[in-house]
């Protein structure tokens, strides 16, 4: 009967894992696909100060353009800029697939976290010079919310690492490291008998 309640347990632990890492692959692909990526400032000498947001697929102007009638406010972004960014949503997809493997026991986790970076990186880098040496008039702050995510899920909700089950025998040794097989002894002359 023991057996038999160890047996569900386990299985429904299974499934409750597999759960859990859908859920968390599909927040990965809601953030990668409609978190801000970047806020960008505009301001000019006596310009007000032009505030965007933009992410793949929307974006934001908190103004309308210096002298334009360019739209202000929420929209989204035509199709045809969005199959610009194409690049870009496959990059966001990486983090994604890495962190459902690592949950599902297909990856490691310095895998994973590694792969967290690659949807981002792109973004930080070019954010990261217009923060440090902050050039005239333009001002640029990356919003990495996936990477943010999904190093906090990998940090607060690690998985066992998986034990060798063979981890008790002896580390194979390669063949610069044995030493040699002690040589036979010539034979003496009464053991050199032909016939």
């Amino acid at each position: 009967m023991g057996e038999l309640e160890e047996a569900d347990i386990s299985e429904s632990d299974t499934l409750g894992e597999k759960r859990n890492s859908k859920l968390i692959a599909a927040i990965m692909l809601l953030l990668g696909l409609f978190a801000p990526l970047m806020i960008t400032v505009f301001s000019y000498g006596w310009m007000t100060p032009q505030i965007s947001i933009m992410s793949i697929f929307w974006v934001y102007y908190s103004e309308s353009y210096y002298m334009s009638s360019y739209f202000y406010g929420f929209s989204l972004n035509s199709p045809f800029a969005v199959f610009n960014m194409f690049p870009f949503i496959l990059l966001r997809m990486v983090p994604v697939f890495q962190i459902y493997r690592y949950y599902i026991g297909k990856t490691t986790r310095k895998r994973a976290i590694i792969a967290s970076f690659v949807g981002d990186a792109i973004f930080l880098i070019s954010g990261v010079p217009y923060l440090l040496f902050g050039f005239i008039g333009m001002f640029m702050l990356p919003l990495p919310f996936q990477l943010l995510f999904g190093l906090l899920v990998l940090w607060r909700y690690p998985i066992p690492e998986p034990t060798a089950p063979w981890k008790s025998e002896e580390k194979p040794i390669s063949w610069w490291e044995k030493s040699s097989e002690p040589q036979k002894e010539k034979p003496t002359k009464d053991d050199d008998v032909l016939w």
